[in-house]
Protein backbone atom coordinates (compact mmCIF):
# COMPACT_ATOMS: atom_id res chain seq x y z
CA UNK A 1 0.00 0.00 0.00
CA UNK A 2 1.65 3.18 -1.20
CA UNK A 3 1.36 6.39 1.35
CA UNK A 4 1.17 9.79 0.21
CA UNK A 5 3.39 12.57 2.01
CA UNK A 6 1.86 16.55 0.90
CA UNK A 7 5.07 18.91 2.21
CA UNK A 8 4.62 22.58 2.47
CA UNK A 9 7.32 23.49 -0.72
CA UNK A 10 4.39 21.53 -3.01
CA UNK A 11 6.18 18.74 -3.79
CA UNK A 12 4.01 15.29 -3.42
CA UNK A 13 6.67 12.08 -2.33
CA UNK A 14 4.52 9.00 -2.62
CA UNK A 15 6.18 5.44 -0.97
CA UNK A 16 5.62 2.42 -1.20
CA UNK A 17 8.00 -0.37 0.38
CA UNK A 18 7.94 -4.62 0.23
CA UNK A 19 9.92 -6.50 2.74
CA UNK A 20 10.78 -10.11 2.64
CA UNK A 21 12.50 -13.08 4.45
CA UNK A 22 16.02 -14.42 4.28
CA UNK A 23 16.66 -17.33 5.86
CA UNK A 24 20.87 -18.62 5.85
CA UNK A 25 21.74 -22.47 6.14
CA UNK A 26 24.87 -23.71 6.53
CA UNK A 27 23.85 -26.31 3.78
CA UNK A 28 23.07 -24.04 1.06
CA UNK A 29 25.60 -22.75 -1.61
CA UNK A 30 25.85 -18.92 -1.59
CA UNK A 31 25.16 -17.02 -4.43
CA UNK A 32 22.85 -14.32 -6.40
CA UNK A 33 18.97 -14.05 -5.49
CA UNK A 34 16.45 -11.68 -6.88
CA UNK A 35 14.31 -10.28 -4.39
CA UNK A 36 11.70 -8.51 -6.17
CA UNK A 37 11.03 -5.05 -8.09
CA UNK A 38 10.48 -1.97 -7.36
CA UNK A 39 9.03 1.43 -10.21
CA UNK A 40 6.77 4.31 -10.75
CA UNK A 41 5.06 5.26 -13.43
CA UNK A 42 2.96 9.01 -13.11
CA UNK A 43 0.94 8.42 -15.78
CA UNK A 44 -0.33 4.94 -14.30
CA UNK A 45 0.27 6.99 -10.58
CA UNK A 46 2.06 3.96 -9.76
CA UNK A 47 4.84 3.96 -7.10
CA UNK A 48 4.91 0.37 -6.20
CA UNK A 49 7.03 -1.98 -4.57
CA UNK A 50 7.01 -5.89 -4.81
CA UNK A 51 8.77 -8.62 -3.13
CA UNK A 52 9.42 -12.33 -4.39
CA UNK A 53 8.68 -15.11 -2.12
CA UNK A 54 11.51 -15.66 0.35
CA UNK A 55 14.61 -16.61 0.31
CA UNK A 56 16.80 -19.29 1.50
CA UNK A 57 21.00 -18.48 1.17
CA UNK A 58 24.20 -20.16 2.15
CA UNK A 59 26.83 -18.85 4.03
CA UNK A 60 29.82 -17.00 2.24
CA UNK A 61 29.53 -14.65 -0.58
CA UNK A 62 25.69 -13.54 -1.05
CA UNK A 63 24.69 -10.79 -3.78
CA UNK A 64 20.73 -9.42 -3.28
CA UNK A 65 19.68 -7.77 -6.32
CA UNK A 66 16.46 -5.45 -7.07
CA UNK A 67 15.40 -4.10 -10.64
CA UNK A 68 14.02 -0.46 -10.14
CA UNK A 69 12.52 1.19 -12.97
CA UNK A 70 11.33 5.06 -13.62
CA UNK A 71 9.18 4.98 -16.42
CA UNK A 72 8.25 8.38 -16.39
CA UNK A 73 9.19 9.30 -20.33
CA UNK A 74 7.49 11.89 -21.58
CA UNK A 75 8.31 15.86 -21.36
CA UNK A 76 5.66 16.63 -18.94
CA UNK A 77 6.74 13.34 -16.57
CA UNK A 78 8.62 15.10 -14.25
CA UNK A 79 8.87 12.67 -11.35
CA UNK A 80 11.99 11.79 -9.88
CA UNK A 81 12.05 8.30 -8.66
CA UNK A 82 14.62 6.95 -5.48
CA UNK A 83 15.04 3.28 -4.79
CA UNK A 84 16.66 1.21 -1.93
CA UNK A 85 17.01 -2.17 -0.94
CA UNK A 86 18.48 -2.85 2.67
CA UNK A 87 19.35 -6.46 3.43
CA UNK A 88 19.82 -8.14 7.02
CA UNK A 89 21.96 -10.75 7.91
CA UNK A 90 21.55 -12.95 10.69
CA UNK A 91 22.58 -10.94 13.67
CA UNK A 92 20.54 -7.65 12.06
CA UNK A 93 23.28 -6.16 10.86
CA UNK A 94 21.98 -3.72 7.31
CA UNK A 95 23.30 -3.25 4.20
CA UNK A 96 22.20 -1.34 1.70
CA UNK A 97 21.95 0.66 -1.40
CA UNK A 98 20.08 3.65 -3.17
CA UNK A 99 19.80 5.35 -6.35
CA UNK A 100 17.65 8.05 -7.63
CA UNK A 101 16.71 8.62 -11.18
CA UNK A 102 15.89 11.63 -12.54
CA UNK A 103 14.64 10.57 -16.07
CA UNK A 104 13.25 7.41 -17.82
CA UNK A 105 15.16 4.28 -17.30
CA UNK A 106 15.89 1.19 -15.35
CA UNK A 107 18.95 0.08 -13.29
CA UNK A 108 19.53 -2.95 -10.79
CA UNK A 109 20.35 -2.33 -7.02
CA UNK A 110 22.75 -4.95 -5.49
CA UNK A 111 24.29 -6.04 -1.77
CA UNK A 112 26.29 -7.99 -1.32
CA UNK A 113 28.35 -9.26 1.63
CA UNK A 114 29.77 -12.53 3.61
CA UNK A 115 27.50 -14.33 5.42
CA UNK A 116 29.18 -15.89 8.50
CA UNK A 117 26.43 -17.49 10.58
CA UNK A 118 23.23 -19.24 9.98
CA UNK A 119 19.86 -18.05 10.93
CA UNK A 120 17.09 -15.70 9.98
CA UNK A 121 17.32 -12.32 7.88
CA UNK A 122 15.48 -9.63 5.98
CA UNK A 123 15.32 -7.24 3.17
CA UNK A 124 13.09 -4.03 2.16
CA UNK A 125 12.65 -2.89 -1.23
CA UNK A 126 11.58 0.64 -1.11
CA UNK A 127 10.50 2.90 -3.81
CA UNK A 128 9.37 6.70 -3.48
CA UNK A 129 8.34 9.13 -6.35
CA UNK A 130 8.70 13.08 -6.13
CA UNK A 131 6.24 15.00 -7.59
Amino acid sequence: MAVTLFWPDGEVHVIDTASGRIVFCENITAGTHPLGRAWIDSDLNETVASSGTDVVAGLGRNTFTVTCANRNCGIFDPARASFTLTVRDAAGRPYSESVTMDRAGTKALSVSFDVEEAGEGAFRISATSFR
